[in-house]
């Protein structure tokens, strides 16, 4: 496994925060239609910066355990929570034997994984019987959708990249299929697409795709991908509070593992 951003600094830490603010609100509404009891045992594959792992820390009442995971955890070690342990965990590989959760949520991390079935699987294994898995990742579908062809030229540009890659960028409407044929029930998919401006009242999705721009730009430059006047172009709409832009899509995929279960394989 492995992720295609390596500069761990303040930055990234920036662009973390303005993703979290931009998806926590519809992870959290997903959370809380499955309801987290007091004692369960939670993990977070590809925490980030582990808000996802707090919110579902406070909704144990005291008992229980949340296990924080990412691959690079430089910003989860210094979660000071009671029921979080933070720890450093590549997904690809099986966990431990003894490790059965009542729930495990994976945010925009499965589609930066090239052995994708193999992810699947192994948490899959590690959910008890009865209990459940929430994923939440992106498709691009809406970007392709947008009146600016601009903008549309970008997103075809980050898909291309990312197919050399191994990268996903269609990996929340191919979830729910992934789960269901290694033996998980589906509860429930549901999609939310952001349409947002150049305005302070969008700033949390203006400033997350400033910040991406500024990551991938260089690399879709590199290999010819989109010219030098389309990112310029890009930058400016997304400054522009008379411009609306279509973000790409998250579906939440809510699987549950039938409780006479007895191994995902």
């Amino acid at each position: 496994m492995r992720y295609v951003i390596t500069n761990y600094d303040e930055t990234e830490r920036r662009r973390l925060e303005a993703l979290a603010a931009l998806l926590d609100p519809f992870t959290f509404q997903q959370l809380q239609q499955i309801g987290i009891q007091p004692g369960w045992r939670c993990i977070e594959i590809g925490a980030g910066l582990g808000t996802v792992s707090q919110w579902m820390a406070e909704q144990l009442g005291g008992e229980g355990e949340v296990i924080c995971t990412d691959l690079q955890t430089d910003f989860i070690l210094d979660i000071d929570h009671p029921l979080i342990r933070s720890e450093k965990l590549d997904i690809t590989q099986p966990l431990s034997g003894s490790d059965q959760f009542d729930l495990a949520v994976v945010r925009a991390t499965h589609h930066h994984i090239p052995d994708r079935d193999a992810a699947a699987r192994n948490l899959v294994k590690a959910v008890r019987p009865g209990g459940h898995l929430l994923y939440v990742e992106p498709d691009l579908h809406p970007a392709f959708c947008d009146d600016h062809p601009v903008w549309k030229r970008f997103w075809q540009a980050l898909f291309q990249w990312g197919e050399r890659l191994d990268i996903d960028y269609y990996t929340g409407r191919r979830v729910p299929a992934q789960l269901a044929s290694i033996g998980m029930d589906i509860v429930s998919v549901r999609g939310e697409t952001v349409l947002f401006n150049g305005s302070e009242a969008s700033n949390v999705a203006r400033d997350l795709y400033c910040m991406t721009l500024d990551v991938v730009l260089p690399h879709l430059l590199e290999k010819g991908f989109l010219s030098r006047s389309d990112g310029d172009e890009v930058y400016s709409l997304l400054d522009n509070p008379e411009v609306w832009l279509m973000s790409f899509c998250f579906f939440a995929t809510h699987a549950r593992k039938p409780a006479g279960a007895v191994s995902s394989e």
